[in-house]
């Protein structure tokens, strides 16, 4: 079971609470469906009494971080004002969140969370960002932390932090597909507005990400894999082009970015595919062709397989929600 704490606090916006909580709720009802065993997710408070959020919504604790529990991941809430104004019992919040994280835990931050992230010692030496109102603030305080003010998010070794309550679907989406992988991660997104949510690989700042190594060869690959995704590449031809032989660069490739040259080509079409898919009007067949792909079926194989339905599925369900006719009561006369 993958136990996980919402953290919640005085003043805190409860949209950067219950819109992970809403979220982790669909994914145990894609789990039920599964019959596999559901996340047990919980409201934790510093101390068992109810507070309440900037908007005025009581939030009753249902454990505190003096109870023995570890977590798999513990989503911190932005605060209304100034992140660090009237909390309690700092410095044991702050051991709770160093425990948990020596444990295993990911910790993700909406927000100006990042600043109790910060507190505890926990982003020195390493990429954050928060809410932009603050970045001033947060740098002064904490110089030791990379602060990251052109991406919305930033990931560095079980540790998020999303600038702000509009990018923390994506960042859930993402910690999803981790936990439970990629066909519940897209199911749950479909809940909740597809068509207008940005692609966590599209605007996350990533220490560890696939495009980040020190395989200079690889790199070079990747590069040319992503100027060329269109045209009919093969492992062979790639293999040449980086200099090493088929065996050495497949080894290599997997080594660097975790996945193999393949893989990594067809999750680059699929992505644009996507795009496409929702943004133009291209049958799926000149779709299938534009991303590189020359085999329409082998296209609506791999999208299947990647995102759990068909592309002219995936279209209609978004398009039905970006292109709703509405006609006026009073139509005027030409």
């Amino acid at each position: 079971m993958v136990n996980i704490a919402l953290l919640i606090l005085p003043n805190a916006m409860a949209s950067s609470l219950t819109l992970p909580l809403e979220m982790l709720n669909a994914v145990n009802d894609q789990l039920k469906v599964s019959k596999k065993t559901p996340a047990r997710t919980q409201l934790i408070g510093i101390s068992s009494k109810p507070v309440h959020s900037a908007g005025g919504l009581g939030l009753q604790p249902q454990g505190t971080i003096d109870d023995d529990q570890h977590y798999q991941l513990i989503v911190l809430p932005t605060r209304w004002r100034h992140p660090l104004k009237g909390l309690n019992h700092e410095a044991a919040l702050f051991r709770w969140l160093q425990r948990q994280y020596a444990q295993g835990a990911t910790l993700c931050t909406v927000g100006t969370g990042s600043y109790l992230l910060a507190e505890a010692g926990l982003l020195n030496d390493r990429p954050a960002t928060t809410h932009w109102h603050y970045f001033d603030d947060f740098a002064e305080r904490y110089p030791a932390v990379q602060l990251i003010r052109n991406y919305l998010i930033t990931e560095a070794e079980r540790l998020y932090c999303a600038g702000s309550v509009n990018s923390i679907a994506d960042l859930i989406v993402h910690i999803i597909g981790e936990l439970w992988g990629t066909q519940i991660a897209y199911r749950v997104e479909r809940q909740f507005s597809p068509e207008i949510r940005r692609p966590f690989h599209a605007h996350a700042y990533r220490v560890g990400q696939t495009d980040l190594h020190r395989d200079e060869a690889i790199a070079n690959a990747q590069s040319y894999i992503r100027k060329h995704f269109a045209q009919p590449l093969t492992v062979p031809a790639l293999a040449q082009e980086s200099g090493l032989t088929e065996r050495t660069f497949q080894r290599r490739f997997r080594a660097a970015t975790g996945q193999s040259a393949l893989d990594y080509l067809n999750t680059l079409r699929l992505r644009t595919a996507r795009e496409l898919l929702q943004q133009s009007n291209l049958a799926i067949t000149e779709i299938a062709q534009t991303v590189g792909i020359a085999e329409p079926s082998y296209f609506s194989r791999l999208f299947r397989r990647q995102f759990a339905e068909s592309p002219v599925d995936y279209r209609k369900k978004v398009r039905a929600k970006l292109f709703t006719a509405t006609v006026s009561e009073n139509p005027r006369k030409v």
